[in-house]
């Protein structure tokens, strides 16, 4: 009887810590209309400054000199600061503010390549475009995610 009681006990105990070390829990911070908002916002301002910087051609006295695109750099890199920031602040948040950093870093290289260019090709150009496209899109999707709700039993 001893033996059986050990034996359960050992049993009883293996699938408790087997059971707790299979459940995961993973807090996600809460949905942010705001944020969404201001995402998508941020991403068209970005999606416009790109295809105005198309519309322009690089023969022009002025064309696409950096000089000529400097306020909007500016604008967007504001933005994209506030938008860091909100989510640095939230709990839970981490990988929406790596998303972010990932998109501040880029756009300021981007932007110092074209300040130290002077101009940017039409190729350049679009793939800027579409790398932040995709970017905000990460970050749009990131945001959705959180607002998903378990349905009600």
């Amino acid at each position: 009887m001893k033996t059986y009681t050990r034996t359960f006990s050992i049993l009883l105990f293996s699938i408790s810590l087997l059971t707790i070390t299979a459940c995961k829990v993973t807090f996600v911070p809460a949905y942010d209309a705001q944020i969404t908002q201001q995402i998508d916002q941020t991403a068209k301002a970005v999606d416009k400054f790109y295809l105005f910087m198309l519309e322009t051609t690089a023969s022009d006295t002025i064309g696409r000199s950096f000089t000529k695109f400097s306020e909007q750099y500016i604008n967007v890199e504001v933005e994209m600061n506030s938008l860091l920031n909100k989510n640095k602040i939230r709990p839970l948040n981490e990988n929406s503010t790596r998303i972010c950093e990932i998109n501040l870093q880029l756009w300021q290289k981007y932007k110092e390549e074209h300040k130290r260019k002077n101009t940017l090709s039409d190729g350049v150009i679009k793939l800027n475009r579409k790398t932040f496209n995709d970017l905000f899109y990460a970050m749009q999707v990131a945001e959705e995610g959180k607002n998903i709700r378990a349905p009600n039993p």
